[in-house]
């Protein structure tokens, strides 16, 4: 006898091709209906809210008065809830997100009274490898899911690359396969039932039977108990259950155990699309999103929880007042906000243009709270290190005006370069920068800037009041740099720039002073508006071998008479210098230059040779390995929508050219500004089968960075889009064969062929090349090894090129 387990549920996207409060409204409507159907019919048993329980939070933050009825029903197993907070995409999101996610999907269960403990993910675009090592580690030994499997089985076992493996429930039709069913007609119903009950048969090694009652955004019909009841008593040799699939999954368990039923084991990740669309595209749509989630993921990750470790590890009052229940509490808020735009219709970028645009602002309150955080953390740290300079640099002791503590939150020392500001009243040819021995470290000065201190709204009274304590352009140990004022309508604005210690700027300060004392005398001005700033100074330079999961400090100190600085300026830079922190001027402390042919830069490891059409040639000087055509940039046309790429039927592709070069040397970094330009078409024709014969031009600005002792190329590149309907992607040829390529994937490094796996018309979905990465892409002969690592680029094809030689392309 087979048993037809009908799950009733609902799938709910919280904002797709509608916002989120538009859909919330439906939202409450459907629990609001559910809460009358338990209330009032005891044979409508069982409801699955989808897996991830923010739904809950969404509800009650309309209907607050529910949470006890809610959690009377998740405590009785009649709501099923969890296990994940949202439901997400799973390569979009990164590892440690996933972790976070279930976390709070538990804490939110727990609160309720109960969790189901199976891992729900009805409708990624696909699922990486090590994903039932992930659920495992929850306790979860099931996986029910849909897209990416290529195989009919409703059982298997998947196995990561660990040899973690899960009871995987493959869900052949959909998560809504017997949406369709009719309620109120039970007839009707029953037949229906029976009709996909036959054709699940034949794929089942059970005599279970898996048929989910719901879709996207459906509410439980009414007379779903009334019509299971009228199956169970009318099909033959069949038994029909209002189920769950905890229950399901208990079943098939106990008959697999009893019988020694064999089913398939499928190892890895699961990314095909022969039975149902796996929709790679969105790996690359609106890729500002993914820029962003990659942004917030690393502050949140690798700045604002390692630091805050290190810092409540520290003992004594120098540790900070906040207690790390309070910043747990601020940063659990942090992952909260940013899990809200890893539901898989938001990161993935296919929603409506609304939708997106109020994922900016998520990504910006994660960034404001992650950022101040990290600066807490950082000055808990900093204020717990004993700056003062070592024995073997005592000399240096009273001539010190300011410390630098270089943090490595890496297990092993770290060589690398380090961007650093602090309060200085002094030039940027005034000061040395050395280390603990007492050695001169090379710098490079990136500019000057100021840092806001204080901004305050005040009367013609209080003004005077504070300018009274002011002395000389002097106050609380501060100088006065520069003061701006001026007037609008009845409103004066007061922009002061002040540095800690140094010399005042008089002739500045008296004629400020002059404009506020007529103003002042103005019985018209009822308001001033006064910020403050610190005057601040930015360098670069290399700090070596920091120690793992340590520090190194490092000393700015006056300059001695006669020494020479530590990076040579132009002469009329010098005489520019007293009036550097005008934001006017601070273009011109640039010292580039423009360069004429050859472009070239070099360190230790490498030299790199710009070429006409903006690619790079790079020689290894290890082993005298030379890489060509790395960084070209190739245009062509696309008409997919935004789910998928789609090439139009005529295309060619366009490649960029040089127009300007400048290249800046100094003693820690050299970089080279290439200007490209690519003259692409505007769009496609109206018929959208080729690509429009205007033309417009793309400008790219690249910037390629050597630094002193860093074994590494880095780039970054501005896209100015100026067109519609187009791809452009940036290559990096190997000058060696491979034969596939390794990709950093979640909590593990992908081995992926080249090209896309063998397949037939019948596929629902002709497979892509393109596939998922994180952090980097390598190809290697087995010699020697390129890799392009990245920062929010999910997506990446690694190609054999005309030459046979393998080629990534982000």
């Amino acid at each position: 006898m087979k048993t037809v387990h009908v799950v009733s549920h609902t799938h709910w996207d919280r904002e797709w091709y509608r916002t989120f409060q538009q859909f919330r409204l439906q939202l409450v409507q459907l629990i609001d209906g559910l809460l009358e159907i338990l209330a009032g019919d005891p044979g409508f048993r069982f409801f699955t809210l989808d897996g991830q329980t923010i739904i809950l939070d969404d509800y009650l933050q309309v209907r607050p008065e529910r949470e006890a009825i809610l959690c009377r029903h998740v405590r009785q197993g009649r709501l099923l809830i969890g296990p994940w907070h949202v439901l997400p995409d799973m390569f979009l999101v990164g590892p440690e997100a996933h972790i976070r996610n279930l976390l709070q999907g538990d804490r939110t269960a727990r609160r309720f009274g109960a969790k189901m403990k199976i891992g729900y993910l009805p409708d990624p675009f696909g699922h990486p490898g090590q994903t039932p090592q992930i659920l495992q580690g929850f306790g979860i030994d099931t996986a029910c899911i849909w897209r990416g499997v290529d195989r009919t089985n409703a059982e298997f076992w998947w196995q990561a690359p660990d040899g973690t493996r899960v009871l995987a429930v493959s869900m052949r039709d959909g998560y809504g396969n017997g949406a369709s069913l009719p309620a109120e007609d039970g007839r009707a119903f029953a037949q229906q039932l029976a009709q996909s009950a036959a054709s699940l048969a034949p794929d089942s090694a059970t005599s279970s039977l898996l048929v989910m009652y719901g879709t996207d955004h459906m509410e439980p019909p009414r007379n779903t108990a009334a019509a299971i009841a009228h199956a169970d008593r009318h099909l033959d040799n069949t038994r029909v259950v209002h189920s769950t699939l905890p229950y399901y999954v208990a079943s098939i368990r106990k008959e697999i155990e009893r019988r020694k039923a064999t089913i398939p084991v499928v190892e890895g990740e699961l990314r095909s699309g022969r039975r149902m669309h796996l929709l790679p595209g969105v790996l690359s749509t609106r890729m500002w999103i993914k820029q962003r989630n990659r942004a917030c993921e690393l502050l949140l990750e690798k700045w604002v929880e390692p630091f805050g470790t290190f810092r409540e590890r520290l003992s004594g009052p120098t540790a900070g007042a906040t207690a790390p229940t309070d910043r747990q509490a601020v940063l659990h808020q942090a992952w909260r906000l940013l899990m809200e735009n890893h539901a898989h219709d938001s990161i993935c970028g296919c929603s409506i243009d609304q939708v997106h645009e109020e994922m900016r602002v998520r990504f910006d309150q994660v960034d404001q709270i992650g950022e101040e955080l990290t600066q807490q953390t950082l000055a808990g740290i900093a204020g717990s290190v004993n700056t003062l300079p070592p024995e073997r640099a005592r000399a240096l002791g009273s001539e010190i005006s300011a410390a630098l503590v270089v943090f490595n939150p890496q297990d092993g020392s770290r060589s690398d370069v380090v961007t650093a500001s602090f309060a200085s009243p002094l030039s940027p040819t005034e000061f040395d920068l050395v280390d603990e021995w007492g050695d001169v470290v090379p710098y490079q000065e990136q500019g000057l800037g100021t840092r806001e201190i204080a901004s305050m709204t005040l009367d013609g009274k209080s003004l005077r009041a504070i300018f009274g304590n002011i002395v000389e352009g002097r106050a609380a140990g501060m100088a006065f740099q520069d003061l701006q004022v001026r007037r609008e309508g009845p409103d004066v604005f007061i922009d002061a720039v002040l540095a800690q210690g140094g010399e005042p700027n008089l002739p500045v300060w008296d004629a400020a002073i002059r404009q506020l004392e007529a103003h002042l005398a103005d019985p018209s001005i009822a308001t001033y508006r006064a910020r403050a700033r610190s005057a601040s100074s930015r360098l670069t330079f290399v700090a070596p071998q920091v120690p793992g999961r340590g520090y190194a400090t490092f000393w700015v100190r006056p300059r001695k008479a006669g020494e020479r600085p530590a990076a040579r300026l132009n002469p009329l830079l010098k005489r520019l210098l007293p009036l550097a922190r005008l934001p006017i001027l601070q273009r011109l402390l640039s010292i580039r230059r423009r360069a004429r042919p050859p472009f070239r830069i070099e360190n230790e490891t490498f030299s790199v040779e710009a070429q006409a059409d903006g690619s790079l040639t790079v020689l290894d000087k290890q082993d005298g390995m030379l890489y060509s055509g790395l960084n070209r940039f190739l245009d062509g046309g696309d008409c997919g929508d935004e789910y998928n790429y789609a090439p139009p039927e005529t295309d060619r592709p366009i490649t960029a050219r040089l127009r300007r070069a400048a290249i800046r040397r100094g003693p820690v970094q050299q970089s080279m500004e290439l200007e490209l330009a690519l003259p692409v078409p505007t769009g496609l024709t109206s018929d959208r089968r080729a690509r429009a014969k205007e033309r417009i031009l793309l400008p790219v600005t690249t910037v390629v960075t050597l630094s002193r002792g860093v074994p590494r190329v880095d780039l970054h590149s501005r896209v100015e889009n100026r067109a519609r309907d187009h791809r452009l992607r940036a290559h990096f040829p190997a000058p060696f064969a491979a034969a596939s390529g390794h990709h950093d994937g979640h909590f593990e490094v992908v081995e992926r062929p080249m090209g896309v796996p063998p397949h037939d018309p019948t596929w629902v979905e002709e497979p892509r090349p393109e596939v998922p990465q994180r952090a980097f892409t390598s190809v290697s002969d087995g010699t020697h090894r390129l890799t392009i690592a990245n920062r929010g680029l999910p997506e990446v094809e690694v190609l054999r090129n005309a030459r046979g030689n393998a080629e990534i392309a982000l």
